[in-house]
């Protein structure tokens, strides 16, 4: 295997995203067809609606959108230009579309599922529940679970892996923002940032609730085996039945994610090239021992080509984004 697809988390959500592809290729216009019959979106409404006060990404018209985008750009790879990954990893909400690019779940099966996540319950947004997220830039060596040993409602919600020159690492910890003010107060002065956006403490037992909300609809769901080897980002793992795929639907909202075992799974599996698709925070994925290439915008697909043939890479035969 050498060429992988690789999906960021969902805290990037960029109004607009997709609509450049969409204006120049007939099979973005296509995709954007079918979504519109699956959801009632139509394209303008995905590009340009804005989130309402308090909606998280998941909420909101955030996850279609950056769906969509990844969709659009798979097409255009695979419809296009012939390239089609021999492998596919994502970061949390990614890790989700990233299944279906894999073959595993129905595109259908998954924005219902996300026209699903848009009515989920909404946690209180002040007192002692209140929920949030934090980013916290720690030395690599830290031990963060001694840190967080004993430590009520706090919990590691995602590793970013190394940052900088790489003596350091980014990590998001959730819980009870009470709960999150108090700990930063353990560490060094400007450590720890709770975020005044993100009211879910995404990836961590408080979201249970999520979780039961969300399992009627994917008790209904179809879980296939994926074309390709997807790589968890929950463990250093390579999910290869549709079962594997359904306990990561299932976990999501709950455990902890990791750049570092999406990274490591690639490696291990002899990725040569790695294409980063759609809204992302792309410096995140820099510290792999292969390249990435961004790609988003009509330039960023001649990008990935020129990489691909710059490479060497043998494209994988395998439909991977069956329609």
């Amino acid at each position: 295997m050498t060429l992988a697809y690789v999906l960021d988390g969902g805290m990037n959500d960029q109004p607009g995203a997709g609509s450049e592809l969409y204006e120049l290729f007939p099979v973005v216009r296509q995709c954007y067809e079918q979504i519109e019959a699956w959801t009632g979106l139509d394209a303008q409404r995905i590009f340009t609606e804005e989130r309402e006060p308090g909606q998280q990404h998941r909420q909101g018209i955030g996850a279609i959108r950056q769906a969509a985008a990844v969709f659009g750009i798979a097409d255009v790879l695979a419809e296009e230009y012939g390239i089609t990954p021999g492998a596919v990893c994502g970061l949390s909400f990614g890790a989700l579309v990233g299944a279906s690019l894999a073959g595993s779940v129905e595109r259908e099966d998954l924005f219902r599922l996300l026209m699903r996540m848009r009515e989920m319950p909404v946690p209180p947004s002040d007192g002692a529940t209140a929920q949030g997220v934090a980013a916290v830039r720690l030395p690599y060596d830290l031990d963060l679970d001694e840190r967080l040993a004993g430590v009520a409602d706090v919990y590691l919600s995602a590793d970013l892996g190394r940052i900088g020159t790489g003596s350091e690492r980014m990590v998001l910890l959730a819980g009870y923002r009470t709960a999150l003010a108090d700990f930063g107060t353990r560490l060094p002065p400007g450590t720890l940032q709770i975020s005044d956006e993100h009211g879910f403490a995404f990836h961590s037992p408080l979201q249970q609730e999520i979780s039961d909300f969300l399992e009627p609809t994917l008790r209904e769901m179809t879980f296939r085996d994926p074309k390709v080897p997807v790589h968890s980002c929950m463990d250093v793992k390579t999910l290869t039945t549709g079962e594997e795929i359904r306990d990561l639907y299932r976990r999501n909202p709950t455990d902890p994610v990791s750049v570092p075992h999406m990274i490591n799974g690639l490696e291990r599996a002899g990725t040569e090239l790695g294409l980063v698709l759609g809204p992302c925070s792309f410096g995140t994925f820099l510290g792999s021992s292969f390249p990435v290439v961004h790609v988003q915008s009509p330039d960023h697909v001649f990008e990935a080509m020129t990489a691909i043939y710059e490479l060497g890479i043998e494209l994988d035969s395998t439909e991977a984004v069956g329609r």
